[in-house]
């Protein structure tokens, strides 16, 4: 769940002169408020198409099911498609950034993303549309790996805390508008109409970047690229998602054995590599950046499927129409988006470890609720649970965020963020996985969730978010012991 938005740039923001890109070897630019301003603007309106987009479709899930004929079950695809092509090219796309520029790669993102957001409503097939949102988690791919690094960049360590805020604030601003959008559009429009709303959104913030920052930020330029280790990534990574996500067919456990075996030959591979494309050295030496990591991990293996569920619940239980339903999913968001740059900045001042564990803690509560769920839940208590699933996320993000990028130095910041959006979309595989899996074991092969299925689809529900609500807790004590917040790290 996660994305970025905006304030105007200024005219004079968008002036004629542009700067010459920084060399790898020169001195680094500096960036005048304004600037940086211009630079936040960019990295949040492109990173929040991402939860904008996937809040919208989570709304349209059961037109598109009725438009192709799909199951349930086959609708987590539209998640699972685009988070495993995130999972599996934002490593190799970090390297790539390292490599030939940050911003290079950034814009190719959007690029990519714009293409496919074009395509998306003319798919004649449910697999085409599947294969167009895999597509697009290569364009994301490309803006996450290479967001977070370049604000670290442009921001300070102790200004970032509230530059991770601000742009976390605004993921949940997209995560808000999402849903309300979404169940617009689809009832009155279709659910085709989506996708068309996508298109500027990247394109304003692609030309913001482009004119706004002022250095590609090649530091490794000139090195090899790994791909022996970008293979053996790919494999790991593709048998590991196929395993998990398949489950309970009885082929998904010999996918999920194999890339549990070849997942130690790559990272052993990989501590030999004098230019690894990715630098399990972090991990191994860096306890506080493993364990934010870690952190972050379980933290959306733990909620990425909540808005899965509950878009279902509301529509299909509740039989509320997709519009209802978005305003309904609004108060978790909206409590996000205005606390985190609140609690952004207070990570400058507090150790950020006691904010994201407290975090957690409040996300663990607000699923047990969750689990409390019936058909004749008033819609209240949805909205309080939601409160409490805000408060935790908005104490949990931009703290942790700061923290992991604070642990590295200058020449790992395009490594940092593609390991941390990396495990956070790993996170929300193994979510999207834990729920497909509920989904087929308790609801079966159902085209869609009838009345008669209604109480299966409450099992799968309930234990999805039991299991997710211990997964948080461990996130918790995790968060806990990863010692105190480093605020600088020299390059």
């Amino acid at each position: 769940m996660m994305i970025f938005m905006s304030m105007s740039p200024t005219s004079a923001s968008l002036s004629s002169s542009m700067p010459a890109p920084a060399s790898n070897t020169g001195d680094a630019p500096t960036y005048s408020f304004r600037d940086k301003i211009i630079v936040l603007i960019g990295a949040s309106i492109a990173a929040f198409i991402t939860p904008f987009a996937g809040a919208m479709v989570n709304l349209s899930l059961p037109h598109i099911g009725e438009t192709f004929h799909v199951t349930a079950h086959a609708l987590g695809w539209m998640s699972t498609a685009y988070l495993l092509a995130s999972v599996l090219f934002l490593i190799p796309v970090a390297r790539l950034a390292d490599l030939y520029g940050r911003k290079k790669l950034f814009l190719i993102g959007i690029v990519i993303i714009m293409i496919t957001s074009f395509l998306a409503p003319f798919s004649p097939s449910y697999a085409i549309l599947v294969l167009l949102r895999f597509l697009d988690g290569m364009g994301m791919a490309c803006i996450f790996s290479t967001s977070l690094a370049m604000l670290s960049s442009v921001y300070p360590p102790k200004e970032r805390g509230f530059a991770f805020g601000i742009n976390v604030g605004f993921v949940y601003i997209g995560s808000s508008l999402g849903p309300v959008i979404g169940g617009i559009m689809t009832e009155n429009f279709g659910w085709q109409s989506l996708f068309f709303l996508l298109i500027p959104m990247a394109f304003i913030g692609g030309i913001l970047i482009w004119r706004g920052v002022k250095s590609n930020y090649d530091e490794s330029r000139g090195e090899p690229f790994d791909w022996m280790g970008t293979i053996l990534y790919a494999v790991t990574i593709i048998f590991l998602i196929f395993g998990l996500t398949n489950i309970p067919e009885t082929w998904a456990f010999g996918s999920l054995l194999l890339g549990i075996c070849t997942l130690p030959m790559f990272v052993l591979y990989e501590k030999r590599q004098t230019y690894p494309v990715l630098k399990v050295k972090l991990f191994i030496q860096n306890k506080l950046f493993r364990r934010s990591n870690m952190a972050a991990f379980l933290n959306y293996a733990a909620t990425y499927s909540i808005l899965f569920f509950l878009s279902l619940y509301l529509q299909s239980v509740d039989h509320l129409s997709p519009q209802n339903a978005g305003f309904v999913l609004l108060a978790q968001p909206i409590i996000q988006a205005i606390l985190s740059p609140v609690i952004g900045k207070t990570s400058d001042k507090i150790d950020g470890r006691y904010l994201a564990t407290f975090g957690m803690l409040l996300i663990t509560a607000g699923l047990l609720l969750l689990t409390t769920l019936e058909g004749n839940t008033p819609i209240s208590h949805i909205i309080a649970f939601e409160v409490i699933l805000g408060l935790g996320f908005a104490f949990f993000a931009a703290p942790n965020t700061s923290t992991v990028m604070g642990s590295v130095g200058q020449k790992d910041y395009s490594s940092a963020s593609s390991i941390l959006s990396a495990t956070r979309q790993a996170g929300m595989v193994l979510s999207m996985a834990i729920a497909m899996c509920s989904i087929s074991f308790f609801v079966g092969s159902s085209d869609m969730i009838s009345s008669e299925m209604i109480p299966n689809f409450l099992m799968a529900m309930h234990f999805t978010f039991s299991f997710c609500a211990l997964l948080c807790l461990v996130g918790a004590v995790l968060s806990y012991l990863r010692g105190p917040t480093k605020r600088e790290v020299e390059a």
